[in-house]
């Protein structure tokens, strides 16, 4: 069935009735093998991914879920006949006219994660055009639907970082970081947005984390070295000043 005619249960794979646990074990388990930069960074494999966030941001949301549920007509009791296979979109006895009605609002998720895609885009856009409040305001909007979406936040922060607003900027990395905490761009993103804002112990500890996801990451690796020599700097200067201090203080006697 292709991914348009799913519902999100059948993204994820899981029950009409399943758990949170279930739900987010089901997610970070699609997460490793089709995120982006594992699956390719093409607008299939994006889309389908984003796909994935949306599910998983709808059914690990109680309110969110019972909401979905109403609109692919899902009452209580068709939910509990389907808790048995999660690969049933749509009742056996609808007729044609109800099957597409409600094949019609399982699709919107798609739609919408293109027009994320698009809005992600063009704010990108505008900010190499160094217009990074119009990018920032434009992604901003976006945030009430998708307020866990990695993607997104890693576009407001960049937008955020282009204001010198480092610390909205590393707000929405830590988000993407809680979402997606295998994926070490995100941890090595808030790093060095860190950096920028003189926040270097808490930078160390960003590239470590991406060093525990991928020992090799090479943005991690190469700003891990720049944290380490500020420190080495700092120790050294302040070496120095406590050096003087004692000379003058030998002076004295």
């Amino acid at each position: 069935m292709p991914e348009q005619y799913k519902t999100y249960y059948q993204i994820l794979g899981v029950k009409f009735g399943a758990s949170k646990k279930e739900v987010e074990e089901a997610y970070f388990k699609l997460a490793k093998t089709c995120h982006p930069d594992i699956a390719g960074d093409d607008t299939a494999s994006t889309e389908k991914f984003m796909l994935i966030n949306e599910a998983y941001q709808v059914l690990s949301t109680p309110e969110k879920r019972d909401e979905y549920d109403r609109t692919i007509g899902l009452d209580k009791d068709w939910q509990a006949m389907a808790k048995a296979t999660p690969d049933v979109a749509v009742s056996t006895t609808d007729s044609g006219a109800i099957k597409e009605e409600k094949r019609q609002r399982t699709t919107g998720a798609q739609t919408m994660a293109s027009s994320l895609r698009k809005v992600i885009k063009n704010a990108d856009r505008l900010c190499r055009e160094a217009n990074f409040w119009n990018a920032y305001d434009l992604l901003q909007k976006w945030l009430v639907k998708y307020p866990h979406q990695p993607a997104l936040r890693r576009a407001l922060a960049r937008a955020a970082v282009g204001k010198m607003r480092y610390h909205d900027a590393a707000d929405h990395l830590l988000v993407a970081c809680e979402v997606e905490y295998f994926n070490a761009d995100n941890h090595a993103l808030l790093g060095k947005v860190y950096i920028k804002g003189k926040q270097w112990q808490k930078a160390e500890d960003a590239f470590n984390n991406a060093l525990s996801w991928n020992s090799e990451h090479k943005v991690a690796l190469a700003n891990l070295e720049i944290v380490k020599k500020h420190f080495n700097d700092k120790n050294s200067l302040l070496g120095n000043v406590m050096g003087k201090l004692g000379f003058r203080k030998k002076d004295k006697k």
